[in-house]
C-alpha cells in the first residue's frame, strides 16, 4: 500500500474545533473529510469507503451521540477504527464504546491525536507524506 494517504473522517459540530483539527491532520499529510453531524458522517461513509478511520465528537447535533454514530459506522464497516473525543467528560464508559475504539478528552493536540490514530492503524498512520518529525504543533483543539 505503499503511497496511499490515510483517510480520516472527523465529526465535529463546532465549526471553529473542526476546522482546526481538519487543517492540522491535513498538514500533518492525512486526507481528512469532515461532517458536522451523523446523518453527514454515514452518508461520506457510503459514499467513501476508502475512509480508515473515524474521530467524532461524543456530543453530537440532530439526537444522535457519537456512541450511535459509531455502531450504525460499523454497520457500514465493521472493522473501522473509531476514536471518541468530548470536551465535557473526561472518560467514555466502555459499555458505550465499539470495540477496539479510543477515547481523548478535549482539549487535545494534533500530536495526541496522531499518537492515537497510529496505534489504531497500526503505527502506520499516513501512508504516505507524513512523517513523525512533522509532529510538534501546540495548537489544541
Amino acid at each position: 500500500m505503499h503511497g496511499h494517504q490515510s483517510v480520516l473522517l472527523v465529526v465535529e459540530d463546532d465549526f471553529l474545533v473542526r476546522l482546526t483539527l481538519v487543517d492540522a491532520l491535513g498538514d500533518m499529510g492525512f486526507e481528512v473529510l469532515e461532517a458536522e453531524d451523523a446523518r453527514a458522517a454515514l452518508s461520506l461513509l457510503c459514499d467513501h469507503p476508502e475512509i480508515d478511520l473515524m474521530l467524532t465528537d461524543i456530543n453530537l447535533p440532530g439526537g444522535s451521540d457519537g456512541f450511535a454514530l459509531a455502531r450504525a459506522a460499523r454497520v457500514i464497516r465493521a472493522g473501522l477504527p473509531v476514536i471518541y473525543a468530548s470536551g465535557r467528560y473526561n472518560r467514555a464508559e466502555p459499555h458505550q464504546q465499539v470495540s477496539g475504539s479510543r477515547f481523548i478528552a478535549k482539549p487535545f493536540t494534533p500530536t495526541l491525536a496522531v499518537a492515537v490514530i497510529a496505534d489504531l492503524l497500526g503505527g502506520d498512520a499516513a501512508r504516505g507524506p507524513f512523517r513523525p518529525e512533522q509532529i510538534g504543533t501546540d495548537r489544541r483543539v
